[in-house]
């Protein structure tokens, strides 16, 4: 569809390219360490009740322990919360998903709808 992905890590060096590896990723990602492209983007950061209590997040990882995965302590920033781009070949903002809780994200299939409007 002519499309990339870029992931974006507010993350150090050797923890994104750890998380990477663990999850065996095969796109870019951006070390973002002062999160300017958060800012740029508009990404916030959620409230500890929105973090640990939330039923979608709770359920992403009991979802996650019954596939096998085995859960980390988590080391970063819990709160900041990510989003969903999909930016045009002019940079125009097609699709923006700001997160409001950690397992808060479009469908793989709302994202491919977009690129396929794109097309």
């Amino acid at each position: 569809m002519g499309a990339e992905v870029l992931l974006v890590s507010f993350e150090g060096q050797r923890s994104t390219e750890g998380f990477a590896a663990d999850l065996e990723l095969r796109w870019p990602i951006l070390v973002d360490e002062p999160r300017a492209a958060y800012a740029a983007y508009g990404l916030t950061r959620a409230r500890a009740v929105r973090v640990w209590f939330s039923p979608r997040t709770v359920a992403f990882y009991l979802r996650a322990l019954l596939r096998g995965r085995r859960l980390r302590r988590p080391v970063a920033d819990t709160a900041q919360l990510g989003g969903d781009f999909v930016v045009d070949r002019r940079g125009r903002i097609a699709l923006a998903h700001r997160s409001v809780e950690p397992a808060d994200r479009p469908s793989v299939e709302s994202l491919l709808d977009v690129l396929r409007g794109l097309a």
